[in-house]
């Protein structure tokens, strides 16, 4: 069935001052949940075994950057293609990046261009010689549906919907509609990291959230997620893992030990303790993600002509 789109913003003149924010409700229900620091667990075991460092793209954008590049390209492509044309031109994803302070026009077109070369998009012809229509690949909506699929599956613990939303990453009509749920949202101003201040310093390196994900991963597995007391640290294992250099490991840890977010312990300095500032915005990054995707999804379904039924605290995010 044919999804009808020109109800939905898509564009980036959307923004607005007021941007969709999280029930207080909906937050202390889950984070009160006995089974979310299980699907917190899965979500950060999930996010480490799905890395892929690339030393290209990092020179440009950091890991979160590149991630709300792509998302915000396959807005534009269906974001427009309601219209008869495609939305996802050279011209609007530097206007959409600019005005989401993403980066400059210079890198986005840099950006485009790696990503090209790596078979993520493909130019497509256009009539009018103005426009460079892109289109997504096949490539890229497959990464794309590895993350979901592996999000969902860590969501099932706490919202038991997330089984429906999985199944549904097949049918290409739900695609569509959750992108453009989950990029109406991101272009109106929600932000995964809204709720979590502190972590944004980690969120904005190459490899950050990753190698705290790591660091909350090596604590032990019947304990509190994430651990309260010291776990291992390795500079090394760290920076061959996750295709960094040492450097960038240590100055990363340094400076969100001087943020108050870990310390460093341990007669060589090697064991690391995440502190509370730290844990409570880990907490709040994955509340925020899982009810940003169980809204989108819930949308999508309804537009597909589907539906289901979720927990209490899924209309956690405010619509414009």
């Amino acid at each position: 069935m044919a999804i009808r789109l020109m109800n939905v913003p898509c564009l980036p003149s959307v923004m607005t001052d007021t941007a969709p924010t999280l029930s207080p409700e909906a937050v202390a229900t889950l984070r009160g949940d006995p089974r979310f620091p299980a699907a917190m667990r899965h979500a950060a075991n999930s996010a480490v075994e799905l890395y892929r460092g690339d030393r290209f793209l990092n020179a440009l954008m950091s890991d979160r950057a590149r991630l709300v590049f792509t998302h915000a390209a396959l807005y534009l492509h269906y974001g427009g293609s309601w219209s008869g044309e495609r939305g996802l031109t050279v011209g609007a994803m530097k206007d959409l990046c600019v005005e989401l302070k993403l980066c400059s026009r210079g890198r986005c077109e840099a950006m485009l261009a790696l990503m090209r070369a790596a078979g993520l998009f493909v130019a497509v012809p256009s009539l009018d010689r103005r426009r460079r229509p892109l289109a997504p690949t096949e490539k890229l909506f497959a990464l794309h549906r590895e993350r979901w699929e592996t999000q969902f599956d860590a969501m099932r613990e706490v919202v038991p919907a997330s089984a429906s939303y999985r199944d549904a990453l097949v049918d290409p009509d739900f695609v569509r509609a959750f992108i453009v749920a989950l990029g109406w949202r991101f272009v109106a101003g929600l932000r995964i990291l809204g709720q979590s201040p502190g972590i944004e310093l980690l969120a904005e390196r190459n490899a950050g959230m990753i190698i705290l994900f790591a660091l909350a991963l090596a604590g032990p597995e019947q304990g509190p997620f994430p651990p309260h007391s010291p776990v291992p640290l390795s500079i090394n294992a760290l920076a061959t893992k996750f295709s960094v250099s040492r450097k960038h490991v240590l100055t990363l840890l340094r400076d969100a030990e001087a943020q108050g977010l870990l310390m460093r312990g341990g007669a060589a300095g090697n064991e690391v303790t995440l502190l509370p500032r730290c844990r409570e915005a880990f907490e709040m990054f994955f509340v925020t993600l899982f009810l940003y995707l169980a809204q989108g999804a819930e949308e999508a379904l309804a537009t597909t002509g589907n539906s289901a039924s979720g927990p209490p605290g899924l209309q956690a995010l405010a619509s414009r």
